[in-house]
């Protein structure tokens, strides 16, 4: 038995290594499909792609599809990500959408890697440090957010699983590098510091670098929101300025109020919190893990910050593992449940380690968005016929006009300075559209009906396929 766990021991990282692979070539695919097939969003995709080729333009994070905004404006006045800088060189090479979502596929791959590092270091030689890789890859939001376009939050789960491991193998220079690398990618990430330097006070009791991270955090977020995003965004952090009206208006119309509520009135806290869909949520982020992260200690402080902006926000893709706002948890919530493992009885691991990856299989079969998931969508992977004799047609725009397309077609437009998501900018700005009756699902009446509209605006229709269009209006 010792000889075979040490054989395991020695083969491990490369069986790490294997299985991310295979993720990362799997991905890279999948993802790569639902684009070139017609099935990417220009609000996610398309607006990030228009943001990189604008800035290998030599205009600097412009965008003309952030904030709803359809005049020229600075993407960073939406969020703070100069990460995006370390990745142009790359997506210079290929400045294509395939690019971004090629390298959200291998950020997502290697953050398997400082999970299984600290299983590693936390755990006994034997497969349940494999478990936890297993449990990775099989987590809910990690599929979905891989499949889901392109999001910078995708990028934090990487260094969020280093800071973690860094914590916990005490190499405190290392752990402030990655942890502080994080708020480059969002504005909101310096919360997930603080979180961090709460636990560095209650369960590892340094005062010292406790209180630097925590005010370090502190001053990085207010920094951020208040003076970085405004002076270089041209104006307000608008999540505090509008849609904070919108995502968190129970609770209050800036973060003051909100903290008040929460004093003040606990029950609206309570109100927002038990709904069936956050229910759900909780269910589908802890069930796999068997709620672990509960038994960490004071480690499960590092989840609360992104818990607590997804659970009281009124919007409904915030308190879903479909969506990308949940990325941050996948690092976290495995990580202490690491931890909280880590805490057991040497005798219970191997049984509780057995239960979670029959739950985390479990969870990813019913619930999923893997291969074998049940509700698995193959049909988001290929092409519609239709498209196939109408898409020369989006070629023949010329390459300096302004053009308004629906969701599903402006990824394959954003080339340009000027591209419009007609859901979210509308078409009075653009020469030309790009309709497509995907967006009604596939309902011939009101795609006939959006004809007539944006023909009513001086539009004229100068080619037209099977429920997909171009006008121009001269």
């Amino acid at each position: 038995m010792i000889e075979a766990r040490g054989r395991l021991d020695r083969v491990e990282p490369s069986i790490v290594a294997a299985l991310a692979l295979t993720y990362f070539l799997l991905f890279s695919v999948l993802s790569v499909l639902r684009h070139l097939t017609y099935h990417s969003f220009g609000s996610d995709l398309g607006l990030f792609d228009q943001v990189f080729w604008n800035t290998t333009q030599g205009r600097f994070f412009e965008s003309t599809m952030s904030l709803a905004q359809p005049q020229p404006h600075s993407y960073i006045g939406d969020h703070f990500s100069p990460i995006y800088l370390l990745l142009l060189p790359v997506y210079a090479l290929i400045p294509r959408p395939q690019t971004l979502v090629v390298i959200q596929t291998l950020f997502l791959a290697l953050g398997v890697w400082p999970i299984y590092l600290l299983a590693r270091h936390k755990l006994e030689p034997g497969w349940p440090r494999l478990v936890w890789v297993a449990a990775y890859f099989l987590f809910l939001p990690l599929a979905f957010i891989n499949l889901f376009d392109f999001h910078e939050l995708s990028l934090a789960v990487l260094p969020l699983g280093f800071a973690i491991y860094f914590l916990e193998l005490r190499r405190p220079w290392w752990f402030v590098l990655s942890l502080a690398s994080t708020f480059f990618i969002k504005e909101e990430l310096p919360l997930v510091g603080m979180a961090f330097g709460a636990y560095l006070l209650l369960g590892k009791r340094d005062l010292k670098l406790g209180l630097a991270v925590l005010a370090g955090s502190l001053a990085a977020f207010l920094a951020l929101i208040r003076v970085i995003i405004p002076a270089l965004g041209g104006g307000s952090y608008a999540y505090f300025a509008s849609r904070l009206a919108f995502r968190y208006a129970e609770l209050g119309s800036s973060p003051q109020d909100i903290m008040a509520t929460a004093v003040r009135h606990p029950g609206r806290i309570a109100h927002l919190l038990f709904q069936a869909q956050k229910l759900k949520f909780l269910a589908g982020i802890f069930g796999p893990v068997l709620g672990l992260s509960l038994i960490s200690g004071f480690a499960v402080v590092l989840v609360i910050p992104t818990l607590a902006l997804l659970l009281l926000s009124n919007y409904g893709p915030q308190s879903a593992f479909t969506s990308q706002y949940s990325a941050p948890l996948i690092p976290l919530v495995i990580g202490t449940s690491i931890l909280g493992f880590a805490r057991l009885r040497p005798s219970i691991q191997r049984p509780v380690a057995g239960a979670v990856l029959l739950s985390s299989l479990a969870f990813a079969y019913l619930f999923g968005d893997l291969p074998f998931s049940r509700h698995f969508q193959a049909a988001n992977f290929q092409t519609e016929p239709r498209y196939a004799a109408f898409v020369h047609n989006l070629d023949l725009i010329p390459p300096a006009a302004s053009v308004a397309a629906e969701n599903n077609l402006t990824p394959h437009l954003s080339h340009r300075r000027y591209i419009y998501d007609i859901e979210f900018e509308g078409t009075q700005h653009a020469e030309y559209l790009a309709l497509d009756f995907a967006t009604f699902g596939h309902d011939p009446t009101r795609f006939e009906d959006q004809e007539r509209t944006v023909e009513s605006g001086g539009y004229q229709e100068i080619a037209e396929g099977d429920g997909l269009a171009r006008f121009h209006r001269p």
